[in-house]
């Protein structure tokens, strides 16, 4: 990636940060239209980025009777707070935040599963770190509050580092990431960062442009989340949203290269085929190419983990209180949606 490239991507990350940053609390607003949805989106989180592009650029929302506002944030923690401002009704998140949402608000629910996205701790290419335990004595940045936060506190517990004692985390926006990594650096960023917990494609823009290695990586889930109020009153057309969103990924598998570039263009994010293709990888039904194969439920495994997430958010002190996940999960439109799309010869 070019240096005129990076700069390009950092810009629109910064500017999306400015725009989610303005949100207050306020009571949910009813919706003018019932078969439309304010959609809270991530720009810089490539994986969910191609699904919102088939929604953008096909006519699978209108076949399924609904239609989205479309809302851009950098990470998880602004989305939330839109959220409990009443500013979206539906979310493609990261777990840790949507447990945080939870946990402020109980109303929320968890309709299906999104995507699973590679989280990394990168270095700047000269490190000298290799392993985990070389981290001690140095700062770590990473975005608070997110799931890449929580689960790196989690890797360098395991590998028998103290948080706040033999690691330090400094709290840096999901936006700010790729503009620290841009400044460059030998063997640190800004001077004093030794290491960045990020996720892609931030992982995939520094690693292209030669501006770090990866020095331990790791599988994220996500997931969708709305409001009971939804789930209850509009279930018809959140179960139509949720046809279409299954649609969607066999969409994209058939025609990977043209989402990508409009992805692409969305996000100015010039990444190669390749990139693309190795971060959609980690995604099984970003892969497949028919309905038949794609899953947008959670099964028990997939369930356990969300659970084990929040636990171990509140012994870290991410959330104050404790989520029980199984009074939080709404899965029945996603599994109807699954039912129908399948059944149906044209998919």
């Amino acid at each position: 990636m070019t240096r005129s490239a990076i700069k390009t991507f950092v810009k629109v990350a910064l500017f999306a940060a400015a725009g989610a940053a303005t949100f207050t609390s306020c009571t949910r607003k009813g919706p003018e239209d019932p078969k439309r949805f304010r959609l809270g989106w991530q720009p810089p989180w490539a994986n969910q980025g191609q699904i919102v592009e088939v929604f953008k650029h096909t006519d699978v929302l209108s076949r399924n009777g609904v239609s989205l506002q479309y809302k851009a944030f950098t990470y998880g923690g602004p989305m939330t707070e839109a959220a409990l401002a009443g500013e979206v009704d539906i979310l493609f998140v990261g777990d840790q935040p949507a447990i945080t949402l939870i946990s402020r608000d109980p109303k929320w629910r968890i309709i299906a599963r999104m995507v699973n996205y590679r989280s990394a701790i990168i270095v700047p290419p000269g490190s000298r770190l290799i392993t985990l335990k070389d981290l001690a004595g140095k700062k770590v940045a990473t975005a608070l509050g997110s799931t890449t936060h929580r689960d790196t506190v989690r890797h360098l517990q395991e590998g028998g580092l103290n948080v706040g004692k033999d690691v330090s985390l400094v709290n840096v926006d999901q936006a700010e990431h790729a503009a620290v990594i841009a400044r460059g650096g030998t063997d640190t960023w800004a001077g004093m960062i030794a290491a960045i917990a990020t996720y892609d494609p931030t992982i995939a823009v520094a690693i292209q442009g030669n501006r770090a290695r990866v020095l331990t990586e790791w599988v994220s889930p996500a997931v969708v989340v709305a409001h009971q109020d939804l789930v209850g009153g509009r279930s018809d057309h959140l179960q139509g949203f949720l046809q279409a969103y299954t649609e969607s990924f066999a969409i994209y598998a058939r025609d990977r290269n043209r989402f990508d570039m409009l992805y692409s263009e969305d996000s100015r994010l010039p990444l190669s085929p390749d990139v693309y293709r190795s971060m959609a990888a980690y995604e099984p039904n970003l892969m497949a190419t028919d309905v038949s194969s794609i899953d947008i439920s959670l099964d028990g495994s997939q369930q356990e983990l969300l659970q084990r997430n929040a636990d171990a958010a509140l012994s870290m002190g991410i959330i104050k209180q404790r989520v029980e996940i199984q009074k939080h999960l709404d899965l029945g439109l996603a599994r109807e949606a699954m039912r129908v799309v399948k059944k149906t010869p044209s998919h």
